[in-house]
């Protein structure tokens, strides 16, 4: 034990800031609040991610290429969707319902731990299904259309206000 705080004493710089163990309530609530103020949703790695998907999206003419092109094979792709289905299912149920509706702080230690790693596997699946289905008409840039496209779709979801 003395070993570690001695070895915590030569990482961590002296400072005069206060333990955030002896904080009262309301002195924690200030420091939140000022926190939570200087939090700003949009950086610059947002903002380019948004911008490169809008680009991919527009330039790859992709909402056409799903709905009208006979070169994409609509099984893989219905089979692709439906697990990144499940995947944002999963995601709105842990982070709105748990969090917002039922108001559970640490959604983490939820009653169904199995429920990450399947939401995690579906999307892995899902979206190899949707590199297959979408494979004959882009060829070796499916995909980096489909990441950037998922990273903006991410990006744009950080900027909702949950």
């Amino acid at each position: 034990m003395s070993s570690e705080s001695s070895v915590r004493r030569r990482l961590l710089p002296d400072t005069d800031e206060p333990e955030i163990k002896s904080l009262t309530d309301d002195e924690r609530a200030q420091v939140d609040s000022i926190v939570n103020q200087n939090r700003s949703t949009f950086s610059l790695h947002t903002i380019f991610w948004m911008v490169a998907a809008w680009m991919v999206f527009d330039f790859s003419d992709f909402p056409n290429v799903v709905v009208n092109d006979a070169r994409v094979k609509g099984t893989f792709l219905q089979v692709g969707v439906s697990l990144v289905s499940i995947n944002l299912l999963v995601g709105v149920y842990l982070v709105v319902y748990l969090s917002y509706i039922r108001g559970k702080k640490d959604w983490t230690s939820h009653t169904h731990p199995a429920l990450i790693p399947l939401a995690t596997l579906c999307f892995c699946l899902g979206m190899c299904f949707c590199v297959v289905a979408l494979w004959p008409v882009w060829g070796f840039l499916t995909p980096f259309i489909l990441f950037t496209l998922f990273m903006g779709v991410v990006m744009l979801a950080t900027l909702l206000p949950f």
